[in-house]
């Protein structure tokens, strides 16, 4: 944060001077000014916008975030916002207008020219959450057939948008995409080459209603600038560019960062009230204890055997506790990385075969330290093979309630710890105890 500029700005707005304001703020880059307005109160937020010329006001929306953008609309004329949205990317618009009421915002269209209010309906259509959502669609499509000479006119008579300007996506008649031709390949390109020609056909894309984090996902994999938007019919619909992906990621990493500080585990497109949180938390432990319980109580002839089976049950949930949060983290950035299911498969089978291998080897030096130090050789083959047997069910559970939250189209981040550490744990005190009345 630039203080010194804040300063200057808080001075020329002391002065009451507009002159003097329109003058400090000619200078400042909309991203600096969107910092230090952040600081400001209602009143000289309003004062700053009655100064700016309709451009800078809205080169400075589209660096705010969207709640603070949408309130900066809120204190400008009616006229004036809907004239700033009418020269603004339709998809940042749309960004826009998504945080205002719906009222707000219908009325801010019903002003709008038609073309520009009709694109913004049909990217507003799409959930914010989506790579549909975070397209931007005025991107110019390419015909195969056209020359390399032909494409750079057009390029001159219309130029496109800076974020644009990487890459120029080939289209068929119907408007499936074909191909990509990179700009630095048009220009090395013979003027008189066809686009089919030196355009690469295996396009890296993204269904419309794919989630936005899998768009992002798939820039940052590859090193893409831009990511082409498609239907079902492999129609181009728009284009994901970098700095709609920095935001994914911004967003992403903050929701993250959030969602740990604060201990909260429930979904996050339905947050919860404290109160929830905590009921929710206090029924899982509940039910958890109470399973637990009607376990116990199925194998009460477990301790006529012997009292020291007991004595190692808290052994066993740790180790079920320790597996479980292993391999669910283990599993939930694999589904982050590649989520295809043969990737998947691999994932949850290399994730037990490295727990078998751990809990063996723990259930082995178990039996061993049980049988030769304190001479209780048949405790400790039993604990030995239940902590073997607790471990591979752990492992199951931790990995498989990533995956089945995935297939259900859930947040598999979002999946409860509370919740996976219960059922992880009664499923392993039930294992223990099976295997105690088993081979004890």
């Amino acid at each position: 944060m630039n203080y010194d500029l804040l300063a200057e700005i808080r001075e020329a707005l002391a002065s009451g001077d507009e002159g003097l304001l329109c003058e400090r703020l000619s200078a400042v880059l909309p991203a600096d000014l969107a910092d230090a307005i952040k600081r400001l109160g209602e009143e000289d937020r309003g004062a700053i916008l009655r100064v700016l010329a309709d451009d800078a006001a809205g080169a400075l929306l589209q660096e705010m975030g969207k709640r603070d953008a949408a309130a900066m609309v809120r204190l400008l004329p009616p006229e004036r916002a809907r004239r700033i949205l009418g020269d603004m990317a339709a998809d940042e618009a749309a960004d826009l207008l998504r945080d205002l009421p719906d009222e707000a915002a219908d009325a801010l269209l019903a002003g709008m020219k038609a073309e520009d209010a009709e694109e913004v309906r049909e990217l507003l259509e799409y959930p914010e959450n989506t790579a549909g959502g975070r397209m931007a669609t005025d991107f110019m499509p390419v015909s195969p057939a056209k020359r390399v000479s032909e494409v750079i006119e057009d390029l001159r008579a219309h130029p496109p948008a800076p974020e644009m300007a990487y890459y120029l996506y080939v289209c068929d008649e119907a408007g499936r995409l074909a191909g990509v031709v990179s700009l630095r390949d048009l220009i090395a390109a013979a003027p008189d080459t066809r686009i089919a020609e030196i355009m690469t056909r295996d396009v890296i894309r993204v269904a419309v209603d794919a989630d936005q984090r899998e768009a992002a996902e798939l820039v940052a994999r590859y090193d893409l600038l831009a990511l082409p938007v498609v239907d079902a019919q492999e129609r181009m619909l728009g284009v994901i560019t970098a700095d709609a992906v920095l935001e994914v990621l911004e967003e992403t990493a903050t929701e993250e960062i959030l969602h740990v500080s604060s201990g909260a585990e429930e979904q996050r497109d339905r947050p919860l009230s404290p109160l929830q949180v905590r009921l929710r938390r206090a029924t899982t432990a509940v039910a958890a204890g109470l399973a637990g319980a009607a376990i116990l109580a199925a194998y009460r002839q477990t301790f006529q055997v012997s009292l020291d089976y007991l004595l190692f049950i808290p052994l066993v949930l740790v180790v079920s506790e320790v597996v479980t949060g292993q391999v669910m983290a283990s599993i939930r950035g694999a589904i982050r990385h590649d989520p295809s299911l043969a990737r998947l498969g691999k994932a949850i089978g290399r994730e037990l075969l490295s727990t078998a291998l751990v809990v063996a080897a723990a259930g082995a030096l178990i039996a061993w330290l049980l049988g030769d130090w304190q001479q209780l050789q048949p405790t400790g083959t039993v604990l030995g093979a239940a902590v073997f047997l607790v471990g591979i069910a752990a492992g199951i559970v931790g990995g498989g309630l990533p995956i089945l939250s995935f297939l259900l189209r859930h947040d598999p981040s979002a999946v409860s710890g509370s919740v996976t550490a219960a059922v992880a744990n009664t499923l392993s005190l039930a294992t223990y105890l099976w295997v105690v009345v088993a081979i004890g």
